[in-house]
């Protein structure tokens, strides 16, 4: 049993050595976007934000579409406001902050002190405390150029800070641009697909099958660490005589997803489901597989565009 350098969609290497990576094999894909249509976008034009935060929002979505690549290159083509493009992003972007009592902080607190200074006695007293909360409203239109809205989001988050007396109190323009940062990581989500290598457990549950089985099984868990093809091809030995064993059928499902070989992974991870026993790690191998379907499907809508 071989191993390609290169997922079938993925397109970056495995590096299939002794890392660190324990029991796992690794699992390299694209995985799609939120929205179908602005995946399927080559060029989109930001305009500057509206609101009291809209330019920072706006600064940090462009940031991070910017740097969406894929196989090591550009995702999107983003241009400045009145350019040429496939699409229009718009949004705006304000916060509100204020403050509220919290509970208080208990402390040893220094109440005699020596004639060096020195402390000599200590009470517990509690320290009165507050936090700053900040909450942040956006709104985000992606519009292509018929017209047509190809993305709308309403966004409502809130960032509670807690400080207490001899604290210094949280900034409010740092609280807001952590916000507005997690929410352009969100639109990045949202509007492009998102390539990575992952780690994923093997199963190593031998309840089921035979003393023998079990020890050849047990030797390929640990191969991992060393020799995935190893590994694989052992599993792949034990199958004819553990037909319906969870286990066994998962790691062979994993082993062909870990090469991009997508239908032949769903097929085994389905039999694990099917039989009825710890399908729990098979169906998120079904769901991975499945979102990389649809990353495929955003793809090609691309290409045709």
């Amino acid at each position: 049993m071989t191993f390609p350098a290169k997922t079938a969609v993925g397109g970056f290497a495995l590096l299939w050595c002794a890392a660190a990576s324990g029991e796992t094999l690794p699992v390299a894909g694209i995985y799609p976007a939120g929205n179908d249509e602005a995946a399927a976008l080559r060029s989109i034009a930001v305009e500057r934000f509206g609101g009291v935060d809209g330019p920072q929002l706006g600064i940090a979505v462009a940031d991070r579409l910017r740097a969406v690549a894929i196989d090591g290159q550009p995702y999107f083509r983003i241009v400045p406001e009145g350019s040429p493009a496939d699409a229009v992003l718009q949004g705006t972007a304000s916060s509100e902050s204020r403050r509220r009592d919290a509970s208080p902080r208990e402390e040893n607190v220094c109440v005699e002190r020596d004639e060096d200074r020195d402390c000599i006695r200590r009470e517990k007293r509690k320290i009165r405390c507050w936090e700053q909360v900040v909450d942040f409203d956006a709104t985000v239109r992606l519009v292509r150029r018929n017209g047509a809205v190809a993305y709308a989001a309403n966004h409502e988050s809130q960032l509670p800070r807690r400080w207490c007396e001899g604290d210094d109190r949280p900034s409010r323009e740092r609280m807001v641009r952590e916000l507005a940062e997690s929410y352009a990581d969100h639109l990045r989500n949202a509007l492009a697909p998102v390539q990575r290598l992952d780690q994923i457990r093997v199963m190593e549950d031998r309840d089921g099958l035979s003393r023998d089985d079990g020890r050849a099984f047990r030797e390929a868990v640990q191969l991992t660490k060393r020799d995935v093809e190893a590994a694989c091809a052992a599993w792949a030995e034990l199958e004819p005589r553990n037909a319906s064993h969870p286990s066994v059928l998962f790691n062979l499902g994993l082993c062909e997803e870990s090469r991009g070989r997508l239908r032949e992974a769903y097929d085994f991870y389905q039999r694990v489901i099917a039989g009825g026993r710890e399908a729990n790690y098979a169906r998120l191998g079904v769901e991975r597989i499945e979102q990389r379907w649809r990353a495929n499907a955003q793809l090609e809508s691309r290409r045709g565009g």
